[in-house]
């Protein structure tokens, strides 16, 4: 089938996970709990169909007054779609009406069939979502009867050329099933996540999606996946880190498009180092710094203070930081952010600060799954990459991570504290860079005016280069 002819869901998320959107003329289940947003994914579909066709909306739940304000809530145009609420009114409570020798649906049914058909032919739909059919379920009493009666409906409505979406209440498994065996599509909504169980004959996005449902309306945000291979080359001389000493270390900088790790214990200098290699990148191309942890305003006083200058850089618009709120995004929205970002203003270095902050939005995702997809998804777009990770051990065994992200790097800058007469130094060394050469010397160093600046060498760090057993 013709992917151009898919028909949007009015979820741009939802419709790159569909590849495109819904395949017309077919019908679709939007199945989950209470609350998951099944009738706001309905009416946005409508909404979107309403400027090339005739949408209908069938519902059983709210009345026309009350699904145009919950719309107008979220901002829906439902100007082009045509409601038909076949809510009870008043008089079924007070008239009390019993029903003790006809069964509901022989009395029920009929008229409800015949208030859609004659919506029908009277302007016949792009676009129907029906709105639950767990209702309809309720005037049967069999699963048979209701079976036959839904199928019956559905290929009445795609026999006039209807693209049908119906939503379905999580509940008894035997009819839920019965009504996922129908539908040529499901989608499921649960808490915070959707998932295209099926798509008949057509390709999607398998696995679990993030989405929110607010005052925005009902939002999507595709799971995230690095391209399978590079699909850009590195672009740009090695990074600097403005310090000739360090540089010297690292063999001349950081390779472009590499992956980068600064890691060390809490206070060591690890976000300033970050910043250094953002002056110097920044005055050749755009960097983009994503902040987790520290606020905006003292990170640009801090740098100032170190004579790093971001914020004119910031001003000149060649350094985008960005301020970032864990606990308000889900990963996969802060991760297609940035990929929008950095493709729209060819940035060419991307500092993550740090993991430990970016861990706090993943809301019981697999960080390493998460670090991976992000450091990869930049690199094999040519785009370099530096990730702030702290450690908790600042003594005894070494550690580069607690996180296990280690191995997505290709250059590893270790700080770390150590005593001097009394008082705590600070000593950084090149641990790993996979291409060219580099000097593995450990060296103590200390923050100031410029930023990281190595001193002369302790004569522990001397023996070690040497290979003094003693």
């Amino acid at each position: 089938m013709d992917d151009k002819a898919r028909i949007s869901t009015g979820c741009d998320g939802l419709d790159h996970i569909l590849n495109g959107g819904l395949p017309p003329r077919q019908a679709y289940m939007i199945r989950g709990g209470p609350g998951h947003g099944k009738t706001t994914l309905g009416l946005q579909c409508l909404a979107a169909a309403g400027a090339t066709g005739t949408p209908l909306y069938i519902g059983f739940q709210e009345t026309e007054s009350q699904l145009r304000d919950n719309a107008a809530r979220q901002s829906l145009p439902l100007e082009g779609v045509r409601l038909l609420s076949l809510v009870p009114d008043e008089r079924l409570f007070a008239e009390q009406q019993h029903y003790d020798i006809f069964h509901p649906a022989e009395v029920e049914f009929e008229p409800l069939v015949q208030r859609i058909v004659e919506a029908i032919e009277a302007q016949p739909p792009s676009v129907v979502f029906i709105d639950s059919v767990s209702h309809l379920q309720l005037l049967f009493s069999d699963a048979f009867q209701f079976r036959a009666q839904i199928l019956s409906f559905l290929r009445y409505l795609r026999g006039r050329g209807c693209t049908v979406l119906f939503s379905s209440e999580a509940g008894n498994p035997s009819t839920d099933i019965d009504l996922q065996f129908l539908a040529d599509g499901v989608i499921e909504l649960g808490e915070g996540y959707l998932q295209v169980c099926k798509l008949r004959g057509a390709r999607f996005m398998a696995g679990r999606h993030q989405c929110r449902l607010d005052e925005r309306g009902f939002q999507a945000f595709p799971h995230h996946l690095p391209p399978s291979r590079a699909v850009a080359a590195p672009e740009g001389a090695p990074l600097s880190s403005g310090c000739p000493g360090l540089d010297a270390l690292l063999g001349g900088g950081l390779p472009a498009g590499s992956i980068s790790l600064i890691t060390g214990p809490s206070g060591i200098g690890k976000s300033t180092l970050g910043a250094a290699f953002a002056r110097e990148a920044g005055r050749r191309g755009r960097v983009a710094i994503y902040l987790f942890e520290e606020e905006l305003p003292g990170y640009l006083q801090r740098a100032e203070d170190l004579s790093l200058d971001l914020a004119a850089l910031h001003r000149d618009g060649q350094l985008h930081i960005e301020q970032v709120e864990p606990l308000r995004y889900l990963v996969d929205e802060f991760l297609e952010g940035v990929r929008r970002h950095v493709e729209a203003t060819d940035t060419r270095l991307v500092i993550l600060d740090s993991v430990s902050g970016f861990e706090l939005s993943l809301r019981g995702e697999q960080l390493k799954d998460r670090v991976h997809a992000f450091a990869k998804g930049l690199a094999r777009r040519g785009i370099s990459v530096l990730l702030i990770n702290e450690i908790q051990v600042i003594s005894g065994p070494m550690t580069l991570t607690d996180r296990g992200i280690s191995y997505l790097a290709d250059n590893v800058l270790l700080l770390n504290y150590r005593e001097e007469r009394q008082r705590m130094g600070k000593m950084l060394g090149v641990l790993k860079k996979r291409t060219g050469q580099f000097d593995p010397r450990i060296c103590a160093y200390r923050i100031g005016p410029g930023g990281l600046q190595l001193l002369e060498e302790s004569a522990e760090a001397s023996l070690l280069n040497r290979g003094d057993p003693t």
